[in-house]
């Protein structure tokens, strides 16, 4: 079994997305624990706040597998990968650590460079793994988060009820 980090996102029918994206994360994997929800302004186009969040499961499928997993779940719930890079999303899901590999290709980096950059993925891995040490770094996600500038885009933590 594998550790693995998501980040989860959506500015398209926010709630609505996160709670079924979840509610099919926790039928396919166990041990799923969930960040708080924080709100975040668009981030390189003008369009409607974000919900982001990160969570952690454990995984039996390998990276390419579990990629693919994750896709299907976007797709399902209207995403599709012809839009631009900042723009709407109804559900965006993207690997942040499996394990502590160091991976990357054309369609994936893993640990995820996002981590580093922005307070809406930093600070919720920081909420459910603040010890957890990022391969590259050798620092801890907390320690990341001190000692770092991050790009700050967090206007609030919200409540979602079912979450």
């Amino acid at each position: 079994m594998s550790e693995v980090y998501i980040g989860i996102g959506s500015n398209v029918d926010r709630e609505k997305n996160i709670l079924s994206c979840m509610n099919v994360l926790r039928k396919k994997f166990k041990n799923l624990i969930t960040s708080p929800v924080y709100e975040t302004n668009s981030m390189g186009f003008s369009g409607p706040n974000f919900y982001n969040l990160v969570c952690r499961f454990s995984a039996q499928e390998n990276l390419s597998d579990l990629k693919k997993i994750l896709n299907e779940i976007e797709t399902t719930h209207g995403r599709t990968f012809s839009e631009e890079k900042f723009s709407s999303r109804t559900l965006d899901i993207d690997i942040l650590y499996y394990d502590n590999l160091i991976f990357e290709s054309e369609k994936i980096t893993i640990p995820r460079e996002e981590i580093i950059r922005y307070d809406f993925v930093l600070k919720p891995l920081v909420d459910i793994a603040p010890d957890f040490i990022h391969p590259k770094l050798n620092l801890s996600n907390k320690e990341i988060f001190d000692s770092h500038q991050i790009e700050k885009l967090i206007i609030g933590e919200i409540k979602i009820e079912q979450l």
